[in-house]
């Protein structure tokens, strides 16, 4: 029997109604906003708030769950991420800066920062946050024993301290049960630093990783560190044309430790910076396919993957002229999102260290990634490019190569109506590691074709997408509709087990819902229906649940696991 993937997220709710776009909020206090101009701030008052139960009334369990697993966020925590304090000149920049740390938190939906006349002839900031739902809940089901396989529970905003806590499991079919844990700390110390650590005992194989950070923020930041470890044993499936689906073992460990600097302006700024990475992968020789908990040996591997282990000092480089512009429902459904305009570019130069009795391995490392945006108040245009490639020394062949590009237009027809339009590519050469693209997979191909056989080296893929905006939902939810779209291409490549493909379509329809209203997560459901042969389904129906207003743009899954896990998405968006 096939199996239906499910996601839940309870969340307290109503929030009030989302005022129109353009339209400047009122101060809390209903006092008169004033521009910021210099004067000396003699306070900081924040409101934060969370959504109510009051519309889980009638569902009394559901009402009190919700009301022991959300805690407003802590005041004292939204104000150590403000750039503002008592006793400061009023910076228009740090007030802006501000509002878009706190919206970039994964707890917070809203944030708005206000100056406002006080009684005393001065001014003072008033901050207002809106949380996101707290509840983390998550799970699959399928018509056969056993009928849940798989659990996800958590909370995403811990006693309001902006911790999130999670478990998972999943049945082992056969094998032993998958057991994982997750836990983030978003302002570690008092300070806006990161904390994770997670851990997965799966059913085969395992994984760990720990990373501490000092993501670049703002502009306004002189300086940003990471360092990050972790090690996994697992396996990667390899599909070939004939439906079967063996796996073949891969080990990775890796370290990461490094920092960069500001200098410029706000805006237009460059940075610089210095990173030691190391990594270490080494690949089965057999295929093997897990079954009722037994591993069945298929035979060898299409071509040997090399073990290798290379630790290497990279310099970081990057230059911007941006500007932000806060617009609302583009990535998101309703939610405000600052969007970058302008141009960025950030690379990474790598050398690998000589290491005893290992001289094949020294080698050097380039990545890269662009970002161009545009918007001319009804439209906005994006082009995001990433690439990364080794090539060892003495030799004049890359490998590890890959390489993603997308284009997105938006246009906004009416505050409840957007057209949106993008052309993704992703492509790897060389890879030494298993690895495959999936003409189906989520997020970054066809839809409709996830169960499809194709897999390939590279795809490109269009979508168009109609997108209309119903409103606020009984105040629990905004909501929207969606007809979308999708045709692509894969080529075969160098990876094991590629197909070329002809051009293959989808059409579907979404439900689109923000929870609580104005958030930043979009909830959807996709109903496609494959319009070419080879999709091995009449229709697929997927749920997904992301904040995709981020800067850099969500690699697709496939694409992600092929990217050596030492390089930074962005220096800009760092970690």
């Amino acid at each position: 029997m096939r199996r239906l993937g499910w996601a839940l997220a309870l969340a307290t709710c109503p929030l009030a109604a989302a005022p129109g776009q353009g339209t400047p909020s009122p101060a809390p206090s209903g006092r008169p906003i004033v521009p910021c101009a210099g004067q000396p701030i003699n306070d900081i008052v924040i409101y934060a708030d969370a959504p109510t139960v009051a519309s889980l009334s009638r569902y009394p369990r559901l009402a009190g769950i919700a009301r022991a697993m959300h805690a407003t966020t802590r005041t004292e925590l939204i104000r150590r991420f403000l750039l503002l304090d008592r006793g400061d000149a009023c910076n228009e920049l740090r007030r802006a800066e501000s509002e878009r740390i706190l919206r970039a938190q994964p707890f917070i939906a809203e944030a708005d920062a206000f100056v406002v006349r006080n009684d005393e002839g001065g001014v003072d900031l008033e901050v207002r946050t809106s949380d996101e739902a707290a509840i983390v809940l998550g799970g699959s089901v399928r018509a056969a024993a056993p009928h849940v396989t798989s659990l996800l529970f958590g909370n995403a905003n811990v006693a309001g301290e902006g911790l999130y806590a999670s478990v998972s499991w999943r049945d082992g079919a056969g094998f032993r049960d998958g057991l994982g844990a997750r836990f983030i700390d978003h302002q570690f110390v008092g300070r806006p630093w990161i904390l994770a650590v997670e851990g997965e005992r799966a059913s085969l194989g395992g994984s760990w990783r720990a990373e501490a950070a000092h993501p670049f923020l703002t502009d306004l930041q002189r300086v940003a560190w990471r360092s990050r470890a972790g090690r996994a044993n697992g396996y990667v499936e390899l599909r070939q044309p004939d439906g079967t689906r063996p796996v073949v073992a891969v080990q990775r460990g890796f370290f990461d430790v490094g920092g960069i600097v500001r200098a410029g302006n706000p805006g237009r700024l460059r940075l610089f910076g210095a990173s030691l990475t190391g990594l270490e992968e080494r690949a089965g020789e057999r295929l093997v396919m897990p079954e009722s908990g037994v591993v069945r040996d298929v035979g060898a591997v299409p071509f040997p993957f090399l073990p290798h282990r290379i630790v290497r000092a990279n310099a970081l480089l990057g230059a911007r002229d941006i500007v932000f512009e806060r617009i609302q429902g583009l990535d998101a459904l309703t939610a405000d999102q600052d969007v970058p305009i302008g141009f960025q570019i950030g690379t990474l130069f790598g050398r690998s260290l000589p290491m005893p009795g290992q001289r094949e391995e020294e080698d050097v490392f380039v990545a890269g990634d662009l970002y161009v945006g545009a918007t001319s108040g009804i439209s906005t245009s994006r082009l995001q490019l990433q690439a990364e490639g080794r090539r060892p020394i003495g030799s004049r062949v890359w490998d590890g190569v890959i390489a993603t590009g997308i284009v997105t237009h938006y246009f906004r027809f009416t505050p409840r109506h957007r057209n949106f339009i993008a052309l993704e590519f992703s492509g790897a050469y060389r890879q030494r590691t298993p690895f495959q693209l999936l003409l189906g997979v989520p997020e970054g191909g066809v839809r409709g074709y996830e169960q499809s056989h194709f897999a390939g080296g590279q795809r490109l893929v269009s979508r168009i997408e109609e997108r209309y905006v119903f409103g606020n939902i009984f105040g629990a939810a905004d909501a929207g509709f969606a007809m979308f779209t999708d045709v692509g291409k894969q080529w075969s490549g160098d990876v094991p087990f590629g197909v070329t493909t002809p051009v293959k379509a989808s059409i579907g329809v979404s439900l689109l819902a923000a929870i609580p209203p104005r958030s930043a997560r979009l909830w959807r459901a996709d109903l496609a229906f494959p319009l070419s042969a080879g999709a091995n389904a009449r229709w697929t129906l997927t749920f997904t649940n992301a904040d995709r207003t981020q800067f850099v743009f969500r690699n697709a899954r496939d694409v992600a696991e092929g990217r050596e896990i030492t390089v930074p998405s962005s220096i800009f968006a760092w970690p």
